[in-house]
């Protein structure tokens, strides 16, 4: 079965400032879903991240007493994909769509791209790649592109899409 990256997310509830206090599963370990993976700190008081779903854990995106705010990246898990079959789905925009090349490089906002293709080292390279985003998208600090400028851009979308889903609730 195919298998896909899963981020982990802090919880969008979060009122105040969390820190992660304890990692409750190894990255590697196999996971089940709805388990205890990260213990928080917020306002004093603690709180548990459950997994979401079955997977590996690959990685933990934040260390011990690092803080974090609502919707930050904090794990990613290794999921297998159920096989569905193919769904062909019709689209009144198809023929428009059609015409969108299917892999483009620097979709992001164009003050944003860089002239040149930027140098990236292969962990953010391999990151890139588990998330499905473009290295072009992702301005790095350096003259490389490391995992810790993708890591600092995915928490960045993460957060512009809380508020956005804030705004449209009306919160």
């Amino acid at each position: 079965m195919p298998t896909t990256t899963h981020l982990v997310c802090a919880p969008d509830d979060l009122l105040a400032p969390a820190v992660v206090t304890e990692w409750l599963v190894s990255a590697g370990s196999e996971v089940q879903a709805d388990v205890p993976l990260v213990r928080l700190a917020v306002a004093g008081e603690a709180q548990l991240v459950l997994t979401p779903m079955a997977g590996v854990l690959t990685e933990h995106c934040v260390a011990i007493g690092e803080p974090l705010a609502a919707s930050d990246l904090l794990a990613m898990i290794e999921a297998e994909e159920p096989q569905f079959g193919l769904a062909l789905l019709p689209a009144e925009d198809a023929d428009a769509n059609l015409g969108v090349a299917a892999c483009r490089q620097g979709y992001g906002p164009a003050a944003l791209r860089q002239a040149e293709p930027q140098l990236a080292d292969a962990e953010a390279l391999a990151l890139c790649a588990a998330l499905g985003l473009s290295p072009d998208e992702v301005v790095g600090t350096g003259a490389v592109l490391r995992r810790s400028d993708v890591e600092r851009f995915v928490r960045g979308e993460l957060r512009a899409l809380a508020a956005i889903r804030s705004l449209v609730r009306g919160d």
